[in-house]
């Protein structure tokens, strides 16, 4: 009896850590998401080689379609939170830990050519407002949560404390 408990435990955790790996996003899949979801305004890239996340804002005025782009150290952001908002337009934030971080902030044309200077600003955070209601503004900080996971790094929710 007591064999057969052991194996029924073994079998549970094993199946649920092949379910846990199974249906957990990729790296790929959550940035596609993100994408998507945003209709395109926000997006996300990795960079491996240096370690670097790329935010980047797309906006269109007329015919003229620029991207803002915030490069990062993503293991500068200690907690992800969201702030409600009143006419349909809801905020993501990247909270940098306690001393900030210096964010690379530049804007890029339709062919990623860098537009104007490349400014270093020291910062707290990075606000990311999409036009969302509450619950997929929610999800997007789910996503966000789980893309730093992906890259190995353990942010907190910020509306848990």
């Amino acid at each position: 009896m007591n064999k057969f408990k052991k194996m029924n435990k073994f079998v549970t955790i094993t199946l649920l850590f092949f379910t846990i790996v199974t249906f957990s996003q990729t790296q790929e899949e959550t940035l596609g998401w993100i994408t998507r979801n945003s209709d395109g305004r926000e997006q996300a890239y990795y960079n491996e080689e240096d370690g670097t996340l790329h935010l980047l804002a797309v906006r269109q005025a007329g015919n003229l379609l620029t991207t803002f782009v915030n490069e990062i150290n993503p293991k500068d952001v200690k907690s992800i939170s969201v702030k409600y908002g009143n006419d349909g337009w809801n905020s993501i934030n990247l909270n940098f830990k306690s001393s900030g971080s210096t964010v690379e902030y530049y804007t890029v044309d339709k062919n990623f050519e860098i537009i104007g200077e490349v400014k270093n600003i020291n910062q707290y955070g990075i606000n990311i407002s999409i036009e969302s209601d509450r619950e997929l503004i929610d999800s997007f900080k789910k996503a966000y949560i789980h893309l730093f996971k992906t890259i190995g790094i353990e942010v907190k929710d910020g509306n848990m404390f």
